[in-house]
């Protein structure tokens, strides 16, 4: 009688392939977890690098050079404090803090009174009085234009985002463009600006940073 015998012996521990791979798989995803997130030096190399974006975004913003930068001082300190964020949306995620902490102090909103007024180009602030710059032209805005005209024409963010971004409807949003781009045609000179952030905001941001590390 020919019995075949068995391979192993039964008092052999049995180790699943599938276990073992599964295991890898969980840890493999582990380690892809904690590089794809960004972490304090990601944020703090953003800031860096785009600093003179995110102080003209700012500025445009808030039409005032100290709110402008407390914005991106507060803008960087919301990102080193917030929840985790992927490595890749970095940047947009910075741009996303900074505009939000412009929201907060300048708190634009589509008001009838405002509306009303917003044909009329309001005085620019102290630092622009004497200036023919593009950033001042923009600071002329009202304040809900102002911020409907850069989010979506400069920064190109959708009208349903600016929406969002300043709790209001798409309509809001594209009637106040129209009106800033009107006057913008009538008033001239270019769409853009670029302004230079101070040297305190760098220090201060590397000031966070250096606390962050």
């Amino acid at each position: 009688m020919n019995c075949h015998q068995p391979m192993y012996s039964s008092t052999e521990p049995s180790f699943p392939m599938e276990r073992i791979m599964d295991r890898n798989l969980e840890k493999d995803n582990e380690r892809t977890k904690s590089v794809d997130y960004a972490i304090p030096a990601d944020f703090c190399q953003t800031f860096q690098d785009r600093l003179d974006h995110f102080y003209t975004l700012s500025l445009l913003l808030t039409a005032d050079p100290d709110k402008a930068s407390q914005c991106v001082v507060a803008g960087l300190e919301d990102c080193l404090q917030g929840n985790a964020v992927f490595r890749e949306w970095t940047e947009s995620w910075a741009k996303r803090m900074v505009i939000k902490n412009a929201i907060r102090i300048t708190t634009p909103s589509p008001s009838r009174n405002e509306t009303a007024t917003a044909a009329r180009p309001s005085e620019p602030p102290e630092a622009f009085l004497e200036s023919d710059s593009p950033a001042a032209a923009i600071t002329r805005l009202q304040p809900f234009e102002r911020f409907a005209y850069v989010l979506s024409v400069l920064e190109k963010y959708s009208d349903r985002e600016c929406a969002m971004l300043l709790d209001s409807t798409v309509g809001d949003i594209v009637n106040a463009r129209t009106r800033a781009l009107q006057w913008r045609a009538g008033a001239g000179g270019p769409n853009s600006a670029a302004e230079t952030a101070p040297a305190r905001v760098a220090a201060e941001l590397r000031q966070c940073c250096g606390e962050a590390s």
